[in-house]
């Protein structure tokens, strides 16, 4: 009877350890990191308007802002980039630059959440029009970098 409490004792014990351990991370600047994450971005970084992935993902998002502009639109704000995540906070303009008025509410109020999987970048979420900052629960929701918020 001692030795099964004994035995017990022993897996509880190495449960807990395996619970409590640290998770696995890659720090940035290593090897690991520039494998997992391709662009390699180490910290929350904002991208150049010319830069073609800026484009790319714009170029995501377009066909559904302008389905619901019912016009074409262009984007102007943050777009930010971090691990294998991109956020854009901002606004839907036309091409004058004059600002997209959305119907329901009549703002140009944007964002957007794209992952970068095997199969390249994936649109997450997106909305525009909306009038508050809903987007704030996108890291508890999506498991983004809450640092893409700040």
């Amino acid at each position: 009877m001692k030795a099964l409490v004994l035995r017990f004792t022993i897996a509880c014990c190495l449960v807990l350890h395996l619970n409590a351990a640290e998770p696995l991370t890659i720090q940035p600047g290593s090897e690991q990191w520039r494998e997992v994450y391709e662009p390699a971005f180490e910290k929350p970084t904002e991208l150049e308007a010319d830069s073609e992935l800026r484009k790319s993902l714009f170029n995501l998002i377009r066909p559904r802002a302008e389905k619901i502009a019912k016009q074409a639109v262009k984007f102007k704000g943050s777009l930010r980039v971090y691990r294998n995540w991109a956020f854009f906070g901002g606004d839907s303009i036309d091409a004058n630059g004059k600002p997209v008025e959305y119907p329901e509410l009549g703002n140009s109020d944007t964002v957007a959440l794209w992952l970068r999987t095997v199969d390249g970048w994936k649109l997450v979420d997106f909305a525009a029009g909306h009038s508050d900052a809903f987007y704030i629960i996108w890291p508890e929701q999506y498991g983004m970098p809450a640092e893409l918020l700040k």
